[in-house]
């Protein structure tokens, strides 16, 4: 199990609770040079109009309640903290784990193949398939007409000739069509919406100050854009613990063994 930047859990916490503590020397040196002011003006009023007390009282008053605020804020930030190194920590659990997540890239190893879901606007009556590498070559390209709801697609990592693709990143590209092969926009001349998720296994994580990445091979997938978790060897699946994701992508599993790849192939 590889984890990446485990140092920098609590970080942000701590950077929270130094401010804290910047806030709460500043009132106490405040305070000190209220309490001498306060005490010089003591000494040196008219015995025949002495200083009402009722004034620095409230005083007083003012600088306990600005002191209860700081303490109820650094109180905010110890708790804010503590959650975010339970989710941090919660990431660990993942390794290992099928994801499903928003996004059109994904990691091919050697002798494998790739899993991705997409959607299109139902009025789209065909659309083109294309698997690009990381030097945005096109490998790998299919049209398909059966495209209804949401779709599977599990590409064999071989190229149009037959040839195994060596292993890294493979990015889908969803072109819609219409149905004499001309890009697809509709009656407003608007392109068709296309929405793509990922599938695969969790090699590693990384943790960051501001957000958590789950490693596919190289491709870091952030926390935030998982739509469906599969853990362990039982395949329970679980929801990721944040509501973030893409409105037009199913987070339904569907079949996973590549069936509704073979009905595409064989209505193209």
């Amino acid at each position: 199990m590889a984890i990446s930047s485990l140092g920098n859990v609590g970080v942000a916490g701590s950077n929270n609770n130094a401010a804290s503590s910047s806030s709460a020397s500043q009132l106490s040196a405040n305070f000190d040079t209220f309490l001498t002011l306060l005490t010089t003006q003591l000494k040196n009023q008219d015995p025949t109009s002495p200083m009402e007390s009722d004034k620095f009282t409230d005083q007083l008053s003012q600088f306990a309640q600005v002191e209860q605020g700081i303490q109820s804020n650094k109180n905010l930030e110890d708790l804010i903290a503590m959650q975010g190194q339970q989710r941090q920590l919660s990431a660990l659990s993942y390794v290992g784990a099928q994801i499903e997540a928003v996004g059109d890239t994904n990691w091919l190893k050697e002798g494998g193949e790739l899993t991705y879901k997409y959607n299109v606007s139902p009025e789209v009556p065909r659309l083109e398939l294309q698997i690009q590498d990381q030097n945005g070559d096109t490998v790998f390209s299919s049209q398909f007409t059966d495209i209804s709801g949401l779709q599977t697609f599990t590409w064999d990592g071989k190229n149009n000739s037959g040839e195994v693709q060596p292993e890294g990143a493979y990015t889908l590209v969803v072109k819609p069509k219409t149905i004499d092969g001309k890009d697809f926009t509709d009656e407003r001349g608007k392109p068709a919406a296309v929405a793509i998720g990922i599938i695969g296994n969790v090699d590693s994580v990384d943790i960051t100050d501001n957000d958590i990445y789950l490693r596919i091979g190289d491709v870091a997938v952030p926390f935030s854009t998982l739509t469906n978790v599969k853990l362990g060897e039982n395949g329970t699946n679980v929801e990721p613990p944040q509501d973030n994701t893409d409105p037009d992508t199913d987070t339904d599993t569907g079949t996973g063994d590549g069936s509704e790849t073979s009905e595409q192939e064989e209505a193209a």
